[in-house]
Formats: structure tokens, sequence, C-alpha cells
């Protein structure tokens, strides 16, 4: 009896050890933050400004505001949230082409990116989240606010719109969880530790409590979130949806070898919205719209 109960009390304490390594290693294998921002709105022509938010737990962030052009009233904004492995710069390709819709369009930055302070957790961006859609709320003037995730971003949108937060979701690339995306990578170790661990990312779990209008943008040949995990987040979305398939894209290429096809779906989703009366695209900033399951 003694025996067994040494035996037990030191898988126990194995277990507990073995929990905190992985809960300090969490942070490290699923951020990449980068420090450093290669290119800025000025550089590519347009104007913005810097966005100060503090969070709940009193980080202090900062990110980029992109405006209307003058002439588009009322003027939807895109709140934007990027990759694990990015940063706000990565944005200004959907800032450009929607500066030319008429949009505006706020990039979040997260904690221990871009130069913020702070380093990232699956709570901490969620908080941020939260900083940065106050923003976008005060900038709308009463226009929607579009909560555009994408990959790790579009849990902090699903979790937003289900705090009542953006009167639609745009979800490119997303995963429908971080232990799906796991089983479907083959990374088993992974797998079974991740029950010793914090984070989720379920964004499938929290998808019947979206009720706001939700487009799902999706490469047909993503390598890192495969197509099946956009499908089943667009399939869990109980109100009016959409999805675009952009036919032979991967997870990180789709701004760079489909972005015609990517904003044409986007800004027709946007523009479909209730008070979404920006002015039109200038000629060439779209490509024609694509309709909803269109491959791009």
């Amino acid at each position: 009896m003694i025996a067994a109960i040494r035996i037990a009390a030191g898988v126990i304490a194995a277990l507990v050890l073995l929990r905190l390594v992985i809960l300090t290693l969490e942070p490290w294998l699923t951020f990449f933050p980068q420090r450093d921002l290669f290119l800025t709105p000025a550089g590519v022509g347009l104007l913005h400004e810097d966005v100060a938010v503090v969070t709940a737990d009193g980080v202090r962030l900062r990110g980029w505001f992109v405006p209307a052009p003058a002439t588009a009233t009322p003027a939807p904004v895109l709140l934007v949230f990027h990759g694990n492995a990015e940063t706000i710069a990565h944005g200004l390709d959907l800032a450009t082409r929607a500066h030319g819709a008429g949009f505006a369009v706020l990039l979040a930055e997260y904690r221990g990116y871009g130069g913020n302070p702070g380093s990232p957790s699956e709570e901490g961006i969620a908080r941020d989240g939260l900083a940065f859609a106050a923003a976008a709320e005060e900038r709308a003037g009463g226009a929607p606010v579009v909560l555009w995730g994408r990959s790790i971003g579009a849990s902090v949108a699903v979790r937003l719109a289900v705090a009542g937060h953006g009167a639609a979701v745009i979800l490119e690339s997303p995963f429908t969880s971080a232990r799906d995306l796991l089983r479907d990578q083959g990374a088993w170790l992974f797998l079974a530790l991740s029950y010793l661990g914090s984070y989720r990312f379920d964004a499938a779990a929290h998808m019947a409590e979206v009720r706001v209008p939700v487009l799902v943008i999706h490469g047909t040949r993503d390598e890192i979130a495969p197509f099946a995990h956009g499908r089943r987040i667009f399939d869990l979305a109980p109100g009016p949806k959409e999805i675009v398939a952009l036919e032979g894209g991967g997870h990180n290429d789709l701004w760079a070898r489909h972005a015609d096809a990517l904003w044409a779906g986007a800004e027709r989703f946007v523009r479909a919205l209730p008070t979404a009366t920006a002015t039109p695209s200038r000629p060439g900033a779209s490509a024609p719209a694509a309709g909803p399951d269109q491959d791009g």
C-alpha cells in the first residue's frame, strides 16, 4: 500500500512539474513576435493615426488607424487582427485596398509585437482585442465595425463577436481549434501535451454564439490550417454567412497570389451590411465581386 501511494505521489508530482514546464513553453511554441515594423502606412502612401490603447490588465499598446477618404461617409471600419508570426505592417495590403474602397481600417497590434510591451498569450491577445474594439467603435461614429481575423487572429475576432462587438466578422484562413490543428498535422506528442496546457484557440466552440454575418476566406491548399477548418467554421456559423474558397491558395500566400479574388469577396460582403454606404472603389482598386462559395 505504501509503495502504491509513493508511486501515485511520484506520478502526480511529475505531472505537476510537466504542466509547469508546458505552461512556460506554451507562448514560445505558439507566438513568434516580430518586434520591427518593416513598412509603415506612409511607405504605401496612406495617411494614418497612431492609436494608443490600454488593456484591462494595464498594457499600453499602439496600432495604426487609416481613415477613410474624406468623401466616404459613413465609412465602415475594418478592425484587423493578424497572424502569430506577423505584425500590423503585414496588413498594409489590406489597408490600401480598403482605403481605395472608401473604408477605414484599424490595424491592431498585440502585446509583444511591433515594438509593443508585454508578452503575448491566448488571454492576453483577447484583452488586446477588447481594447482595440473600443477604439474602433469610437472612430466608427455609428458606422459598422467589421472584425477581421487572420489565422490565430480569427480566434480574437470570434471572441469579440461573442462578446457583442462588431457588425460582422471576416475570418481569413481560420482554424477550428489548436488541438484540431495539431491532430491534422500529426503532431501527436504536442497534442497529448496540450491537455496539460492552457491554450485552446477554440473558435469552433464559440461559432454558435456568433449572431452577426460571417465571411470565411480560405485557400483550398492551405498547408497549415487545412481548408476543412474554414469549411467547418462556416458550417457552424448560425447566421448569415458566406465562404470564398481561393483555389490553390495556401496559408501565407493569399495576398501575394489571390489578392483580387480575396478582396472582391470581402468588399462585396462589407458593402452588403446595413448602413455600409462608403463610396465606391476607385477604378482598379478591386476586382469584380466574387460570390459565395466561389473559387478564386
